[in-house]
Protein backbone atom coordinates (compact mmCIF):
# COMPACT_ATOMS: atom_id res chain seq x y z
CA UNK A 1 0.00 0.00 0.00
CA UNK A 2 1.27 3.35 -0.71
CA UNK A 3 0.78 6.71 1.38
CA UNK A 4 0.71 9.90 0.15
CA UNK A 5 -0.25 13.20 1.19
CA UNK A 6 -1.48 16.18 -0.47
CA UNK A 7 -1.91 19.73 0.59
CA UNK A 8 -1.70 23.57 -0.45
CA UNK A 9 1.50 25.12 0.09
CA UNK A 10 2.94 28.81 -0.48
CA UNK A 11 6.07 29.09 -2.34
CA UNK A 12 8.06 32.08 -1.92
CA UNK A 13 10.81 31.29 -4.12
CA UNK A 14 8.84 31.04 -7.35
CA UNK A 15 7.03 34.08 -6.27
CA UNK A 16 5.63 35.80 -4.29
CA UNK A 17 2.53 34.28 -2.82
CA UNK A 18 1.71 31.88 -4.85
CA UNK A 19 0.46 28.98 -3.96
CA UNK A 20 1.02 25.19 -5.38
CA UNK A 21 -0.64 21.52 -4.63
CA UNK A 22 1.97 19.51 -3.43
CA UNK A 23 1.93 15.49 -3.25
CA UNK A 24 4.62 14.22 -0.87
CA UNK A 25 5.30 10.53 -0.68
CA UNK A 26 4.87 9.02 2.90
CA UNK A 27 6.23 5.47 2.40
CA UNK A 28 5.48 1.87 1.03
CA UNK A 29 3.67 0.27 3.41
CA UNK A 30 3.58 -3.67 3.72
CA UNK A 31 0.13 -5.58 4.24
CA UNK A 32 0.03 -8.85 5.80
CA UNK A 33 -3.77 -8.74 4.53
CA UNK A 34 -6.23 -7.12 2.11
CA UNK A 35 -9.33 -6.91 4.38
CA UNK A 36 -11.10 -3.45 4.28
CA UNK A 37 -10.71 -3.87 8.33
CA UNK A 38 -6.80 -4.55 8.83
CA UNK A 39 -6.35 -1.37 5.66
CA UNK A 40 -8.12 0.71 7.42
CA UNK A 41 -6.96 0.00 10.85
CA UNK A 42 -3.00 0.05 9.12
CA UNK A 43 -4.01 3.41 7.49
CA UNK A 44 -4.78 5.00 10.48
CA UNK A 45 -1.74 3.53 12.36
CA UNK A 46 0.51 4.94 9.93
CA UNK A 47 -1.12 8.20 9.70
CA UNK A 48 -0.57 9.04 13.54
CA UNK A 49 2.99 7.42 13.28
CA UNK A 50 3.64 10.63 10.73
CA UNK A 51 1.69 13.33 12.56
CA UNK A 52 -1.58 13.09 10.80
CA UNK A 53 -4.75 12.88 12.59
CA UNK A 54 -7.78 11.31 10.38
CA UNK A 55 -9.80 14.01 12.00
CA UNK A 56 -8.19 16.57 9.37
CA UNK A 57 -8.49 14.49 6.05
CA UNK A 58 -10.70 15.87 3.74
CA UNK A 59 -10.19 13.89 0.96
CA UNK A 60 -9.13 10.23 -0.04
CA UNK A 61 -9.04 8.98 -3.59
CA UNK A 62 -8.20 4.90 -4.17
CA UNK A 63 -8.84 2.73 -6.76
CA UNK A 64 -12.58 0.70 -7.79
CA UNK A 65 -10.94 -2.83 -5.95
CA UNK A 66 -14.12 -3.78 -3.52
CA UNK A 67 -11.97 -3.62 -0.60
CA UNK A 68 -10.95 0.33 -0.92
CA UNK A 69 -14.18 1.52 -2.76
CA UNK A 70 -16.96 -1.10 -0.78
CA UNK A 71 -20.17 0.73 0.07
CA UNK A 72 -20.11 -1.12 3.38
CA UNK A 73 -17.17 -2.39 4.63
CA UNK A 74 -14.34 -1.09 2.17
CA UNK A 75 -11.64 1.52 3.43
CA UNK A 76 -13.29 4.71 2.17
CA UNK A 77 -16.85 3.82 3.95
CA UNK A 78 -14.83 3.21 7.00
CA UNK A 79 -13.02 6.26 7.00
CA UNK A 80 -15.92 7.81 6.30
CA UNK A 81 -17.92 6.48 9.43
CA UNK A 82 -14.98 8.34 11.40
CA UNK A 83 -14.78 11.19 9.47
CA UNK A 84 -17.96 11.87 7.14
CA UNK A 85 -15.78 14.89 5.39
CA UNK A 86 -13.22 12.86 4.28
CA UNK A 87 -14.63 12.65 0.88
CA UNK A 88 -13.85 10.06 -1.26
CA UNK A 89 -13.46 10.00 -4.83
CA UNK A 90 -12.74 6.79 -6.64
CA UNK A 91 -10.20 7.27 -9.53
CA UNK A 92 -11.95 8.32 -12.06
CA UNK A 93 -9.19 7.12 -14.93
CA UNK A 94 -9.57 3.61 -13.51
CA UNK A 95 -13.59 4.33 -13.41
CA UNK A 96 -13.14 5.07 -17.07
CA UNK A 97 -11.17 1.99 -17.87
CA UNK A 98 -13.95 -0.26 -16.32
CA UNK A 99 -16.54 1.95 -18.21
CA UNK A 100 -15.30 0.46 -21.69
CA UNK A 101 -14.50 -2.97 -19.92
CA UNK A 102 -17.86 -3.41 -18.46
CA UNK A 103 -19.35 -2.28 -22.20
CA UNK A 104 -17.25 -4.64 -24.04
CA UNK A 105 -18.22 -7.63 -21.86
CA UNK A 106 -21.84 -6.96 -22.33
CA UNK A 107 -21.45 -6.99 -25.77
CA UNK A 108 -21.01 -10.22 -27.61
CA UNK A 109 -19.94 -8.78 -30.81
CA UNK A 110 -17.50 -6.88 -29.00
CA UNK A 111 -16.01 -9.87 -27.31
CA UNK A 112 -15.64 -11.84 -30.52
CA UNK A 113 -14.00 -8.69 -32.24
CA UNK A 114 -11.34 -8.42 -29.58
CA UNK A 115 -11.09 -11.99 -29.91
CA UNK A 116 -9.86 -11.73 -33.00
CA UNK A 117 -7.75 -8.62 -33.05
CA UNK A 118 -5.95 -10.57 -31.15
CA UNK A 119 -3.21 -10.94 -34.57
CA UNK A 120 0.23 -10.40 -32.20
CA UNK A 121 0.07 -13.38 -30.78
CA UNK A 122 -0.35 -15.13 -34.07
CA UNK A 123 2.95 -13.48 -36.00
CA UNK A 124 4.77 -12.85 -33.04
CA UNK A 125 5.06 -16.59 -32.12
CA UNK A 126 7.24 -17.20 -35.18
CA UNK A 127 10.24 -15.16 -36.57
CA UNK A 128 9.13 -16.60 -40.39
CA UNK A 129 5.87 -15.25 -39.66
CA UNK A 130 7.17 -11.68 -38.50
CA UNK A 131 9.16 -11.64 -41.18
CA UNK A 132 6.45 -11.90 -43.47
CA UNK A 133 4.38 -9.10 -42.09
CA UNK A 134 7.29 -6.95 -41.83
CA UNK A 135 8.13 -7.00 -45.77
CA UNK A 136 4.50 -5.68 -46.54
CA UNK A 137 3.96 -3.45 -43.59
CA UNK A 138 6.71 -0.94 -43.67
CA UNK A 139 5.66 1.85 -41.62
CA UNK A 140 3.76 -0.02 -38.58
CA UNK A 141 3.71 -3.27 -37.05
CA UNK A 142 0.91 -4.85 -35.10
CA UNK A 143 0.80 -4.40 -31.12
CA UNK A 144 -0.29 -6.65 -28.47
CA UNK A 145 -3.70 -5.70 -26.80
CA UNK A 146 -2.98 -4.64 -23.31
CA UNK A 147 -5.27 -6.61 -20.58
CA UNK A 148 -5.96 -3.95 -17.91
CA UNK A 149 -5.90 -0.24 -19.61
CA UNK A 150 -8.51 -0.66 -22.35
CA UNK A 151 -7.69 3.29 -23.79
CA UNK A 152 -4.24 2.09 -24.62
CA UNK A 153 -5.68 -0.54 -27.05
CA UNK A 154 -5.36 2.50 -29.44
CA UNK A 155 -2.22 1.41 -30.43
CA UNK A 156 -2.92 -2.75 -31.26
CA UNK A 157 -6.37 -1.12 -33.30
CA UNK A 158 -4.21 1.48 -35.35
CA UNK A 159 -2.58 -0.68 -37.46
CA UNK A 160 -5.58 -2.43 -38.30
CA UNK A 161 -7.05 0.35 -39.23
CA UNK A 162 -5.09 2.31 -41.65
CA UNK A 163 -3.53 -1.37 -42.80
CA UNK A 164 -5.95 -4.01 -42.72
CA UNK A 165 -5.10 -4.99 -46.15
CA UNK A 166 -1.62 -5.29 -45.83
CA UNK A 167 -2.41 -7.75 -42.51
CA UNK A 168 -4.85 -9.23 -44.89
CA UNK A 169 -1.96 -10.18 -47.45
CA UNK A 170 0.28 -11.49 -45.00
CA UNK A 171 -2.01 -13.53 -43.66
CA UNK A 172 -2.93 -15.21 -47.29
CA UNK A 173 0.90 -14.98 -48.18
CA UNK A 174 1.57 -17.73 -45.13
CA UNK A 175 -1.66 -19.79 -45.93
CA UNK A 176 -0.04 -20.25 -49.48
CA UNK A 177 3.16 -21.32 -48.14
CA UNK A 178 3.65 -24.78 -49.37
CA UNK A 179 6.68 -24.73 -47.52
CA UNK A 180 5.11 -25.04 -44.39
CA UNK A 181 4.69 -28.72 -43.80
CA UNK A 182 4.53 -31.41 -41.16
CA UNK A 183 1.67 -30.58 -38.15
CA UNK A 184 3.00 -27.66 -37.07
CA UNK A 185 3.17 -26.72 -40.81
CA UNK A 186 -0.79 -27.55 -41.36
CA UNK A 187 -2.04 -25.64 -38.43
CA UNK A 188 -0.27 -22.60 -39.05
CA UNK A 189 -1.71 -22.36 -42.33
CA UNK A 190 -5.18 -23.12 -41.47
CA UNK A 191 -5.01 -20.61 -38.71
CA UNK A 192 -4.25 -18.00 -41.07
CA UNK A 193 -6.59 -18.78 -43.25
CA UNK A 194 -8.95 -18.61 -40.46
CA UNK A 195 -7.83 -14.80 -39.42
CA UNK A 196 -8.10 -13.95 -42.86
CA UNK A 197 -11.46 -15.03 -43.37
CA UNK A 198 -12.38 -13.12 -40.23
CA UNK A 199 -10.95 -9.89 -40.99
CA UNK A 200 -11.87 -9.57 -44.61
CA UNK A 201 -15.51 -9.31 -43.24
CA UNK A 202 -17.60 -6.25 -43.58
CA UNK A 203 -18.66 -7.32 -39.80
CA UNK A 204 -15.09 -7.17 -38.67
CA UNK A 205 -14.49 -3.77 -40.71
CA UNK A 206 -17.55 -2.12 -38.96
CA UNK A 207 -16.71 -3.09 -34.98
CA UNK A 208 -13.30 -1.98 -36.13
CA UNK A 209 -14.16 1.63 -37.34
CA UNK A 210 -16.62 1.91 -34.47
CA UNK A 211 -14.01 0.66 -31.62
CA UNK A 212 -11.28 2.30 -33.43
CA UNK A 213 -12.93 5.90 -32.59
CA UNK A 214 -14.71 4.70 -29.38
CA UNK A 215 -10.68 4.34 -28.00
CA UNK A 216 -9.65 7.02 -29.34
CA UNK A 217 -12.03 9.47 -27.78
CA UNK A 218 -10.96 7.21 -24.50
CA UNK A 219 -7.41 7.75 -24.77
CA UNK A 220 -7.74 11.46 -25.27
CA UNK A 221 -9.90 12.06 -21.93
CA UNK A 222 -7.89 9.02 -19.76
CA UNK A 223 -5.06 11.13 -20.30
CA UNK A 224 -6.67 14.32 -19.59
CA UNK A 225 -8.02 12.74 -16.36
CA UNK A 226 -4.53 11.20 -15.60
CA UNK A 227 -2.41 15.01 -15.62
CA UNK A 228 -1.72 15.90 -12.16
CA UNK A 229 -3.05 19.44 -12.90
CA UNK A 230 -6.52 17.62 -13.48
CA UNK A 231 -9.72 18.71 -11.26
CA UNK A 232 -13.26 18.25 -10.38
CA UNK A 233 -14.74 21.08 -12.98
CA UNK A 234 -12.38 19.71 -15.71
CA UNK A 235 -12.52 15.95 -15.30
CA UNK A 236 -16.43 16.31 -15.16
CA UNK A 237 -16.63 18.29 -18.34
CA UNK A 238 -13.85 16.06 -20.01
CA UNK A 239 -16.13 12.94 -19.46
CA UNK A 240 -19.41 14.80 -20.40
CA UNK A 241 -17.41 15.36 -24.03
CA UNK A 242 -16.63 11.54 -23.79
CA UNK A 243 -20.12 11.00 -23.38
CA UNK A 244 -21.84 13.03 -25.53
CA UNK A 245 -19.33 11.54 -28.46
CA UNK A 246 -20.44 8.13 -27.16
CA UNK A 247 -24.48 9.41 -27.32
CA UNK A 248 -23.36 10.21 -30.94
CA UNK A 249 -22.19 7.45 -31.75
CA UNK A 250 -25.30 5.24 -31.28
CA UNK A 251 -27.26 7.60 -33.89
CA UNK A 252 -28.50 7.23 -37.21
CA UNK A 253 -25.81 9.88 -38.19
CA UNK A 254 -23.31 8.39 -36.45
CA UNK A 255 -23.19 4.99 -37.57
CA UNK A 256 -24.07 6.00 -41.03
CA UNK A 257 -20.54 8.08 -40.56
CA UNK A 258 -18.95 4.59 -39.34
CA UNK A 259 -20.39 3.23 -42.16
CA UNK A 260 -18.98 5.78 -44.88
CA UNK A 261 -15.34 4.86 -43.39
CA UNK A 262 -15.36 1.27 -42.99
CA UNK A 263 -16.73 1.07 -47.13
CA UNK A 264 -13.50 2.89 -47.78
CA UNK A 265 -11.53 -0.20 -46.10
CA UNK A 266 -14.00 -2.37 -47.61
CA UNK A 267 -12.62 -1.49 -51.04
CA UNK A 268 -9.34 -1.40 -49.86
CA UNK A 269 -9.86 -5.22 -49.12
CA UNK A 270 -12.12 -5.41 -52.00
CA UNK A 271 -15.14 -7.17 -50.54
CA UNK A 272 -18.57 -6.13 -50.76
CA UNK A 273 -19.79 -3.75 -48.09
CA UNK A 274 -22.36 -5.70 -47.31
CA UNK A 275 -23.32 -7.42 -44.01
CA UNK A 276 -23.44 -10.79 -43.97
CA UNK A 277 -27.43 -12.27 -44.11
CA UNK A 278 -27.20 -15.53 -40.81
CA UNK A 279 -29.54 -17.70 -41.29
CA UNK A 280 -30.38 -19.51 -38.45
CA UNK A 281 -32.68 -22.16 -37.55
CA UNK A 282 -35.47 -20.57 -34.91
CA UNK A 283 -35.54 -22.72 -31.73
CA UNK A 284 -39.16 -24.09 -30.58
CA UNK A 285 -39.89 -24.38 -27.06
CA UNK A 286 -42.73 -26.17 -25.98
CA UNK A 287 -44.77 -24.35 -24.40
CA UNK A 288 -46.89 -26.03 -20.78
CA UNK A 289 -50.05 -24.18 -20.92
CA UNK A 290 -51.26 -21.87 -23.67
CA UNK A 291 -50.81 -18.41 -22.99
CA UNK A 292 -52.17 -15.79 -24.94
CA UNK A 293 -49.17 -13.64 -24.63
CA UNK A 294 -45.88 -14.65 -25.44
CA UNK A 295 -43.32 -14.43 -22.12
CA UNK A 296 -40.75 -11.56 -22.14
CA UNK A 297 -37.24 -11.70 -21.29
CA UNK A 298 -36.44 -9.99 -17.87
CA UNK A 299 -33.76 -7.33 -19.23
CA UNK A 300 -30.36 -8.07 -17.62
CA UNK A 301 -28.73 -4.70 -15.53
CA UNK A 302 -25.30 -6.33 -17.29
CA UNK A 303 -26.07 -5.06 -20.28
CA UNK A 304 -26.82 -1.41 -19.24
CA UNK A 305 -24.24 1.38 -20.04
CA UNK A 306 -23.14 2.27 -16.61
CA UNK A 307 -21.96 5.41 -16.90
CA UNK A 308 -23.72 7.22 -14.19
CA UNK A 309 -22.85 5.20 -12.18
CA UNK A 310 -19.08 4.85 -11.92
CA UNK A 311 -19.01 8.48 -12.00
CA UNK A 312 -21.71 9.33 -9.47
CA UNK A 313 -19.66 10.35 -6.85
CA UNK A 314 -17.40 12.64 -8.91
CA UNK A 315 -20.73 14.56 -10.19
CA UNK A 316 -22.23 14.52 -6.35
CA UNK A 317 -19.08 16.23 -5.08
CA UNK A 318 -19.13 18.59 -8.27
CA UNK A 319 -22.32 19.37 -7.57
CA UNK A 320 -21.04 20.85 -4.02
CA UNK A 321 -18.55 22.67 -4.90
CA UNK A 322 -19.42 23.97 -8.47
CA UNK A 323 -20.00 27.57 -7.79
CA UNK A 324 -16.47 28.00 -6.22
CA UNK A 325 -15.32 27.43 -10.10
CA UNK A 326 -17.25 30.99 -11.24
CA UNK A 327 -16.14 33.00 -7.80
CA UNK A 328 -16.19 36.03 -10.47
CA UNK A 329 -19.74 35.69 -11.84
CA UNK A 330 -21.37 35.53 -8.16
CA UNK A 331 -21.56 39.02 -7.87
CA UNK A 332 -24.32 39.21 -9.92
CA UNK A 333 -25.78 35.93 -8.92
CA UNK A 334 -29.01 36.33 -6.59
CA UNK A 335 -27.99 35.86 -2.76
CA UNK A 336 -30.29 33.47 -1.95
CA UNK A 337 -28.90 31.10 -4.31
CA UNK A 338 -25.34 31.85 -3.49
CA UNK A 339 -26.33 31.45 0.44
CA UNK A 340 -28.08 28.17 -0.70
CA UNK A 341 -24.94 26.69 -1.95
CA UNK A 342 -22.48 27.81 1.07
CA UNK A 343 -24.67 26.30 2.99
CA UNK A 344 -24.89 23.08 1.81
CA UNK A 345 -20.71 23.16 1.44
CA UNK A 346 -21.63 23.91 5.16
CA UNK A 347 -23.29 20.86 5.83
CA UNK A 348 -20.95 18.70 4.02
CA UNK A 349 -17.71 20.09 5.96
CA UNK A 350 -19.60 19.74 9.67
CA UNK A 351 -19.32 16.60 11.90
CA UNK A 352 -19.86 16.48 15.51
CA UNK A 353 -20.83 19.89 15.64
CA UNK A 354 -18.00 21.40 13.94
CA UNK A 355 -17.70 22.83 10.68
CA UNK A 356 -14.96 23.94 9.16
CA UNK A 357 -16.86 26.64 7.26
CA UNK A 358 -19.77 28.84 8.02
CA UNK A 359 -21.81 29.88 5.34
CA UNK A 360 -23.16 33.26 5.83
CA UNK A 361 -20.01 34.16 6.16
CA UNK A 362 -18.54 32.59 3.30
CA UNK A 363 -21.43 33.98 0.87
CA UNK A 364 -20.01 37.56 2.11
CA UNK A 365 -16.58 37.01 1.45
CA UNK A 366 -17.36 35.35 -1.78
CA UNK A 367 -18.98 38.19 -2.97
CA UNK A 368 -16.35 40.59 -1.59
CA UNK A 369 -13.87 38.31 -3.55
CA UNK A 370 -15.75 38.44 -6.37
CA UNK A 371 -16.23 42.19 -6.42
CA UNK A 372 -12.14 42.08 -6.65
CA UNK A 373 -11.88 40.01 -9.50
CA UNK A 374 -11.07 41.61 -12.34
CA UNK A 375 -12.14 38.46 -14.82
CA UNK A 376 -12.85 34.67 -14.43
CA UNK A 377 -10.49 32.78 -12.98
CA UNK A 378 -10.02 28.62 -11.51
CA UNK A 379 -10.28 28.27 -7.94
CA UNK A 380 -6.50 27.83 -7.42
CA UNK A 381 -5.55 31.67 -9.43
CA UNK A 382 -8.62 32.76 -7.27
CA UNK A 383 -6.23 31.68 -4.17
CA UNK A 384 -3.67 32.95 -6.11
CA UNK A 385 -5.08 36.37 -6.04
CA UNK A 386 -5.91 36.42 -2.76
CA UNK A 387 -2.68 35.77 -1.23
CA UNK A 388 -1.13 38.65 -3.99
CA UNK A 389 -4.00 40.96 -2.46
CA UNK A 390 -3.00 39.66 1.20
CA UNK A 391 -7.05 39.18 1.60
CA UNK A 392 -6.06 35.72 3.17
CA UNK A 393 -7.08 36.89 6.62
CA UNK A 394 -9.91 39.12 5.59
CA UNK A 395 -11.39 36.00 3.67
CA UNK A 396 -10.66 33.36 5.70
CA UNK A 397 -13.98 30.65 5.19
CA UNK A 398 -13.42 31.22 1.25
CA UNK A 399 -9.42 30.19 1.60
CA UNK A 400 -10.53 26.93 3.47
CA UNK A 401 -12.65 26.19 0.65
CA UNK A 402 -10.56 26.49 -1.98
CA UNK A 403 -7.79 24.71 -0.09
CA UNK A 404 -10.02 21.61 0.22
CA UNK A 405 -11.66 21.56 -3.29
CA UNK A 406 -8.35 21.91 -5.01
CA UNK A 407 -6.98 18.88 -2.70
CA UNK A 408 -9.51 16.93 -3.92
CA UNK A 409 -8.53 13.50 -5.78
CA UNK A 410 -9.18 13.06 -9.23
CA UNK A 411 -6.94 10.33 -9.86
CA UNK A 412 -4.91 8.04 -8.31
CA UNK A 413 -2.32 8.33 -11.08
CA UNK A 414 0.10 9.81 -9.90
CA UNK A 415 0.50 7.23 -6.88
CA UNK A 416 0.28 4.25 -8.59
CA UNK A 417 3.44 5.84 -10.00
CA UNK A 418 5.24 5.21 -7.52
CA UNK A 419 5.17 1.73 -8.41
CA UNK A 420 7.50 2.29 -11.16
CA UNK A 421 9.87 3.47 -8.80
CA UNK A 422 9.56 0.49 -6.63
CA UNK A 423 10.54 -1.45 -9.32
CA UNK A 424 14.03 -0.08 -10.01
CA UNK A 425 14.66 -0.07 -6.73
CA UNK A 426 13.61 -3.12 -5.17
CA UNK A 427 15.45 -5.45 -7.42
CA UNK A 428 16.36 -8.92 -7.53
CA UNK A 429 19.96 -8.08 -6.43
CA UNK A 430 18.24 -5.87 -3.52
CA UNK A 431 16.66 -9.28 -1.91
CA UNK A 432 17.53 -8.52 1.23
CA UNK A 433 16.49 -5.28 1.67
CA UNK A 434 14.67 -3.99 4.73
CA UNK A 435 11.47 -2.07 5.03
CA UNK A 436 13.12 0.92 6.83
CA UNK A 437 15.82 1.24 3.37
CA UNK A 438 13.25 0.66 1.08
CA UNK A 439 11.34 3.73 1.89
CA UNK A 440 14.31 5.53 2.62
CA UNK A 441 15.30 5.14 -0.90
CA UNK A 442 12.19 5.24 -2.55
CA UNK A 443 12.01 8.57 -0.72
CA UNK A 444 15.19 10.19 -2.07
CA UNK A 445 13.92 8.79 -5.00
CA UNK A 446 10.11 10.17 -5.94
CA UNK A 447 11.12 13.25 -3.98
CA UNK A 448 13.88 14.28 -5.82
CA UNK A 449 13.38 17.98 -5.83
CA UNK A 450 13.48 17.93 -1.81
CA UNK A 451 15.84 15.58 -2.35
CA UNK A 452 18.54 17.86 -3.88
CA UNK A 453 17.81 21.05 -1.75
CA UNK A 454 19.09 19.62 1.21
CA UNK A 455 22.63 20.28 2.66
CA UNK A 456 24.24 17.05 2.71
CA UNK A 457 27.26 18.08 4.60
CA UNK A 458 24.98 19.29 7.54
CA UNK A 459 23.27 16.04 7.63
CA UNK A 460 26.53 13.99 7.64
CA UNK A 461 27.74 15.89 10.76
CA UNK A 462 24.48 15.37 12.88
CA UNK A 463 24.74 11.72 11.48
CA UNK A 464 28.60 11.80 12.77
CA UNK A 465 27.23 13.51 16.38
CA UNK A 466 24.94 10.77 16.28
CA UNK A 467 26.79 7.69 15.75
CA UNK A 468 30.07 9.19 17.69
CA UNK A 469 31.20 6.66 20.56
CA UNK A 470 32.56 9.92 22.36
CA UNK A 471 30.00 12.18 23.73
CA UNK A 472 30.93 14.95 26.11
CA UNK A 473 29.14 14.19 29.70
Amino acid sequence: MILRYVDIKKEPEVSQHQVCIKESFLGFVPLKETTGAFMTETLVDELQNVGLQIDNLRGQGYDNGSNMKGKHNGVQQRVLDMNPRAFFVPCSAHSLNLVVNDAVKCCLQATIFFGIVHLYNFFSISTHRWQVLVSIMKDLTIKPLSETRWESRIDALKPLRYHLADIYDALLEIYEDTNLKGSSGSSTRVEAKELADAVSKYEFVVSLVTWYNILFEVNITSKHLQDKDADLNSATKQLEATKSYLLSCRCDDGFQKVLVDATEVAQDLEIEPQFEKKQSRKRRKKRLFDYEAHEESLEDPSQTFKVEERFHQLHSYKAIFGFLYDIHGIKNAPNADILHDCQNLEKSLTHNGHHDIDARDLCSELKAVSRRLTKPMLPQAALCFIFEQKLQDSVPNVVIALRILLTLPVSVASGERSFSKLKLIKTYLRSTMLQQRLVGLATISIENEEASNLDLAKLVEKFASLKARKVEL
